[in-house]
């Protein structure tokens, strides 16, 4: 669709009003909704996205919509179109975002043909920095296409980050048996119904950019077995990229999701070192400004564009073999051995003496007033980016020209404080790894899946499920703590003597990355606090890593040994919007040094901290708490519990 349509094209039937925006004209309809252009009371123009009816009837559905609509709001505004509101109850769903002039990337390409030289990098990088952003706020965007690129005129917007996800709840297929979802964009896991991964969007950012290339989509044919079948089982045709370009969409496309990229390493490839998504953000914006996309038009293009829209809603079909299994398709991308980053930065980058003012450093491991700091070998121990894939031997002087784009957006603030246990570092750069599987994950719709308690009522039962989707824990002074175990399929250490008939238990990993969605209900008063724990022991005095977050915004981590202990660090006081949840992500990693914790809220690092003489390994899970004898009530909600670790974990 074009978002920069501002035609009055409404039919008889279509709303004048949504909400408080004023309806001015349709921008398009999808497989979940109609878009259309609406202004807000201020004059503001907004897109309103508006769910389908067919999808509303499923209360399932609606408590998922809520949950995913509430994360999409907490994406920072980073080559994104920002969520500004949400009906999340009543009849008519809708998500209102900000109003991104100009086309889509399919429409463009379409019109113009393929990107070329900067045009391309900005966009490639962009849509990368968009998907640090998403994935930070603990989302997984799921359908990543060119037709949801719009290209403004201060660069490439990602829009409809993570509303997809609530169509789990329906099996991802409509009443009439079309697959929601555009095939030739989507990862091959996902078309086998696998679980959905960040990895997910990374194989998408792969389609998208070739596309973007060379005006085809890397996986040909027309009807959908055709389709599944290439990106089921051959490799992707990649036209139009430059070799440094091209290596990285081939990594990004392995059809094993452990072996590709995660969206930090594309853009820390791209860049040239550890970038934070703000200053990729804005060399984007520079670049884009002062070089306009400028697309390179041929007649061979023109003539051979695929059939059909990449952005259309296919018919389900049995997936079926397209062409000859052995046959090698020219231009496609080489067989490789998976991604496997170096220890170095890559050795095409641009030296930090040239990157001017804002690239400049002060002493090494300290940031100067622009956040920059020393060279890479500051980084903390723990710290687990990687720089991304170097180019071979002999790259041509185009791809040199490449890594210098965002050669300003190279960031790594470390500030390095001694004292306490281990070291504490603020890296309030670079959000949660999105290098881990999933392992575990609850969100709360059903009941009986192994937490404690049964259903909760707030009369006679202070923990449990609640009936809105979510679990529920009060807490008050006479009873001021309560920690929930998460009942996830891993043993804390194999049995001393083990049964060679059973099948073994897989052991929780030393490597862990844990999620939740935090939130405060009505009728809590005073200071309370909740949040995650890991190396958990509470056989009789609590042992164990807390992350918390207080009512004040207020944010820590603490260690306890049988329930004697304090906090590792400082605490930081966040500012958070009022009445709204709040995503919790912990790391607790442990190596030879100890063990390193690391704490984000809604995607920004608060703490991280290497505890030289580490707890065990223990359970995890979630708790709340109040000041013991105080008059504080807290009404806490959990939501989305996740954890994540190696995929070899998995493996028992």
């Amino acid at each position: 669709m074009r978002l920069g349509n501002t035609v009055n094209n409404l039919s008889p039937g279509e709303p004048l009003q949504i909400g408080h925006y004023r309806v001015l004209s349709r921008l398009g309809r999808g497989g979940m909704g109609t878009v259309y252009l609406g202004q807000a009371p201020d004059g503001q123009r907004v897109a309103i996205k508006v769910i389908n009816p067919e999808y509303t009837q499923h209360e399932q559905f609606r408590m998922r919509f809520r949950r995913e609509a509430d994360a999409a709001r907490r994406v920072r505004r980073f080559c994104t179109a920002a969520v500004l509101d949400a009906a999340l109850d009543g009849e008519q769903l809708y998500v209102v975002t900000e109003f991104v002039p100009g086309p889509n990337l399919e429409e463009a390409v379409r019109s113009d043909g393929p990107l070329r030289g900067s045009s391309l990098d900005a966009l490639a990088v962009g849509v990368a920095t968009a998907l640090t952003a998403i994935h930070g706020a603990g989302i997984v965007h799921r359908d990543l296409k060119p037709s949801n690129v719009l290209l403004s005129p201060v660069g490439p917007r990602v829009i409809d980050f993570g509303i997809a996800r609530a169509l789990d709840t329906l099996s991802g297929v409509t009443g009439t048996g079309e697959v929601i979802g555009t095939p030739r964009y989507m990862a091959p896991e996902v078309l086998r119904g696998e679980p959905v991964s960040p990895a997910c969007d990374v194989f998408s950012w792969g389609c998208l950019v070739a596309f973007a290339a060379s005006g085809r989509a890397p996986f040909g044919g027309e009807a959908l077995h055709a389709v599944l079948y290439q990106v089921l089982n051959t490799e992707p045709v990649l036209e139009g990229l430059e070799p440094g370009l091209r290596e990285l969409v081939g990594y990004a496309m392995d059809k094993d999701p452990g072996r590709r990229p995660t969206a930090q390493q594309l853009l820390d490839h791209m860049v040239g070192r550890s970038a934070a998504p703000e200053q990729a953000a804005h060399s984007v914006q520079t670049v884009w400004q002062q070089s306009p996309p400028t697309p390179h038009t041929t007649a061979q293009w023109t003539e051979s564009a695929p059939a059909g829209s990449p952005g259309s809603t296919v018919p389900a079909g049995p997936a079926g073999p397209a062409a000859h299994p052995g046959h090698t398709v020219p231009g496609a991308a080489p067989t490789r051995p998976g991604y496997a980053p170096p220890a170095g930065p890559p050795a095409h980058t641009v030296p930090a003496a040239h990157l001017g003012q804002t690239g400049q450093t002060g002493p090494l491991g300290q940031a100067d007033r622009h956040g920059q700091t020393g060279p890479a070998s500051a980084r903390p121990q723990g710290d687990t980016r990687a720089s991304g894939p170097g180019p071979r031997h002999g790259a041509p002087a185009a791809s040199v020209r490449r890594k210098k784009l965002i050669a300003g957006a190279v960031v790594a603030a470390v500030v390095a404080v001694a004292g306490g246990v281990g070291g504490y570092v603020a890296l309030r750069s670079g959000g949660p790894p999105d290098d881990l599987s999933l392992l575990y994950q609850d969100d709360f719709i059903q009941s009986g899946t192994g937490w404690s308690g049964g259903g909760y009522d707030p009369a006679t039962v202070k923990y449990g499920y609640a009936p809105e989707g979510y679990y529920a824990v009060d807490v008050t002074g006479d009873d001021p703590v309560h920690r929930e175990t998460a009942p996830v399929p891993f043993v804390v250490a194999p049995p001393a003597t083990p049964d060679p008939s059973a099948t073994p238990t897989p052991v929780i990993p030393d490597r862990l990355l844990l999620g939740v969605s935090l939130g405060v209900r009505n009728g809590s008063s005073g200071v309370g606090e909740s949040g995650l724990f890991c190396r958990g022991d509470d056989d009789y005095k609590a042992t164990r890593y807390e992350f918390l977050v207080d009512t004040t915004g207020k944010a820590r981590i603490r260690r306890t040994v049988k329930s004697a202990g304090g906090d590792l660090g400082e605490p930081v006081q966040l500012d958070l919007p009022k009445g709204e949840p709040v995503r919790l992500q912990a790391e607790c990693s442990g190596s030879g040094e100890g063990v390193r914790l690391t704490m984000w809220v809604n995607g920004e690092q608060t703490h991280s901290l290497l505890d030289s003489s580490p707890l065990p390994a223990g359970e995890v899970g979630m708790i709340a708490r109040v000041g013991e004898k105080s008059g504080a009530v807290l009404k806490a909600s959990f939501d989305n519990f996740t954890m994540h670790g190696p995929a070899s974990a998995k493996k028992p």
